[in-house]
């Protein structure tokens, strides 16, 4: 690893390990966010009726079509980060030839994406907070396809609960908009604190990751990465992998146990398998920390058992193209505690 990156993942250790630290204090804290996410509405008339009008039957404005796909919830202290996915045709977003001297020759859009989020633990959906975001988006002219599409993240602050997102995304120059509703859960993460069980936060699985030069502020909108604290993040959406590849995997376990030092003693085994037959194991791996971030080297061979009339042997033959798991089993040594994860993923042969 390099230095850089090295000091990044510092930082982003010690940010995560004063939320684990403090759990039993997240109580507290979230009724304080609560009070704090209760402003006055930044919406525009329109589009807050518009939303409101939709809900019940989650209906959508299709004139500009997106929807949320999945959804990251990270820890940060004292409540949570969700990070909503959608991808969205070029064409929709109706990116336009644009030039300038930092740019250079691109095409361009400007957009705001208005929500509310609203707590869906009772009979009835009760708002609990809204907001907007603004982003300005570019491709390279050489890059763009109106038909191409392109990742987009909307990251939020929220203590752990049931939730309804009502969106609105809408062009800035055409007024063209459209909207979306989009049902999640954040757990409750200091349960598993509290009755000793383990539990972690969204798996993830970058690309790349670098450091923001501020820390991310929210809400926020971004186009290929979401910020996460310090870090720019790169993720894998579709788990796609070539052989060779070596994406991050990054999460944080919450429930350890940790020893007078802070710190914990933990056991992970990573496996690739198809099916249950065991592609490849890893050597076990020890860490003294409950944020984990791991490379995960993808193979592209697998080392069968030949029995034939030259006698019996271990030959090496490469991977098929198709559907593999990574499978995670994490032993808590101070704690007695297990806990297996496991993330699908699809190997492309070229």
């Amino acid at each position: 690893m390099n230095l850089k990156k090295f000091f990044v993942l510092s930082l982003v250790l010690i940010l995560t390990l004063s939320f684990a630290f403090n759990l039993a204090q997240a109580e507290p804290q979230k009724k304080d966010q609560k009070k704090e996410q209760k402003q006055k509405t930044t919406l525009p008339t329109d589009v807050k009726a518009m939303l409101e009008q939709g809900l019940a039957n989650r209906q959508v404005k299709p004139d500009l079509p997106f929807s949320f796909t999945g959804h990251y919830i990270l820890p940060a202290k004292g409540t949570y980060i969700a990070i909503f996915i959608t991808r969205i045709k070029n064409a929709d977003l109706e990116y336009a030839p644009a030039q300038s001297i930092s740019a250079g020759d691109s095409f361009q859009t400007e957009s705001d994406i208005f929500f509310q989020i609203y707590q869906n633990d009772g009979p009835t959906p009760k708002l609990m907070t809204e907001n907007k975001a603004y982003g300005q988006f570019a491709i390279p002219a050489n890059d763009y396809n109106p038909e191409g599409e392109s990742y987009y993240y909307l990251g939020y602050p929220l203590p752990a609960g049931k939730y309804i997102l009502a969106a609105a995304l809408g062009n800035r120059k055409t007024k063209k908009i459209g909207s979306t509703y989009y049902e999640f859960e954040i757990p409750h993460y200091e349960e598993a604190y509290k009755n000793g069980q383990m539990d972690t936060t969204s798996l993830l699985v970058l690309r790349n990751y670098e450091q923001l030069d501020t820390p991310e502020n929210f809400p926020n909108f971004h186009k290929d990465y979401f910020g996460w604290m310090i870090l720019k993040a790169y993720p894998y959406n579709e788990m796609k992998f070539k052989p060779n590849a070596q994406p991050t995997l990054m999460f944080m376990i919450y429930g350890t146990k940790f020893n007078e030092s802070q710190k914990t003693s933990l056991e992970i085994n990573f496996d690739i398998r198809k099916g249950e037959t065991k592609i490849v194991a890893f050597t076990p791996m020890t860490y003294d920390s409950p944020f984990i971030e791991q490379p995960i080297p993808i193979p592209a061979a697998k080392q069968v058992k030949i029995k034939d009339d030259k006698g019996e042997r271990i030959e090496s033959r490469p991977l098929e193209a198709g559907g593999y798991e990574l499978v995670i089993n994490i032993k808590d040594n101070l704690g007695g505690t297990t806990l297996e994860k496991r993330i699908p993923f699809e190997l492309i042969i070229e």
